[in-house]
């Protein structure tokens, strides 16, 4: 195994890095783990952790309304001076709003649809989107453990040896993306958008690299109390995808579900990047 004690000073080296660019922000209002209303004017940027942005009727924001991991609400009337992002959340966007620059959503392939398309949606146009994405889950996750089974399955192996690691560096990576796009942001239409488009890249190819482990584990686990030998290991993702995404579709902690799922991804995808197939063939396939 390569050596896990060191990714965590290198992922809080990025963070601070990241951090770097931001740091002439003006400040402004900022919630932890507790829901921010705001109804009038804001100088400078409005910014929740774990929980929700609600700008009302009266709300300026003079800067940038950033909700992460909670959704951001818009009413009709208020206005943001330049983006309006939700990460780990969705932007729910009233037709009398308004906002200076871009609109994203950046937590999964349907509030990233939606919020392109500069509406909130209906429950039907959601539910396709959800589904949609779903499918689209499936597919990419079977294709990379066609492509990549050895690989993934010595990182679906060293999951539990990792413990608690996955989260703390999935929470890093999301805090680093976080910073990464507040930052790239400000620098405009001719830099802004490419980069932004490449740190969309990235979330989600490391998402999809970490949810493939993470259902590789999860449908070994579950297939092999019912089959009991070894299977292929495009099966066991099959399988542990489809209950990744049946949790999903819960009424009502299935978005929080899938916001943690996601945290895990991305600690999933650097654990098995930095994981050095020292194992033997032998332990690693074992039933």
């Amino acid at each position: 195994m390569a050596r896990p004690a060191l990714i965590l000073p290198a992922a809080a080296a990025l963070i601070l890095l990241a951090l770097a660019p931001c740091a002439s922000a003006s400040p402004g209002p900022t919630s932890v783990l507790a829901d921010l209303e705001l109804t009038g004017p804001v100088e400078g940027d409005a910014v929740v952790f774990g929980a929700d942005l609600v700008l009302g009727p009266g709300a300026v924001v003079s800067g940038d309304a950033l909700a992460v991991g909670g959704c951001l609400r818009i009413a009709d009337g208020a206005s943001v001076g330049r983006h309006a992002v939700a990460v780990f959340g969705d932007v729910a966007l009233d037709p009398g709003a308004t906002v200076g620059g871009r609109v994203l959503a950046f937590s999964s392939l349907a509030s990233l649809a939606r919020s392109q398309g500069g509406g909130v949606g209906s429950l039907q146009v959601d539910s396709g989107l959800r589904l949609l994405a779903s499918g689209g889950w499936l597919l990419v996750t079977t294709g990379l453990a066609f492509l990549f089974p050895a690989r993934l399955r010595i990182g679906a192996w060293s999951l539990p040896a990792l413990g608690f690691r996955v989260p703390a560096l999935g929470l890093l990576v999301a805090l680093t993306l976080v910073a990464s796009l507040v930052a790239v942001l400000g620098l405009g239409p001719a830099l802004g958008v490419p980069l932004v488009a490449a740190l969309m890249v990235i979330f989600f190819a490391g998402k999809a690299v970490g949810l493939t482990v993470i259902a590789c584990a999860l449908g070994r686990v579950v297939l092999r109390r019912w089959l009991h030998h070894p299977l292929p290991i495009s099966l066991e993702v099959f399988a542990g995808m489809l209950a990744l995404l049946a949790a999903r579709f819960l009424p009502v902690a299935g978005e929080t579900l899938w916001t943690a799922t996601a945290v895990l991804a991305l600690g999933a995808a650097v654990a098995v990047l930095g994981v050095a197939p020292r194992s033997s063939a032998a332990d690693i396939f074992a039933p």
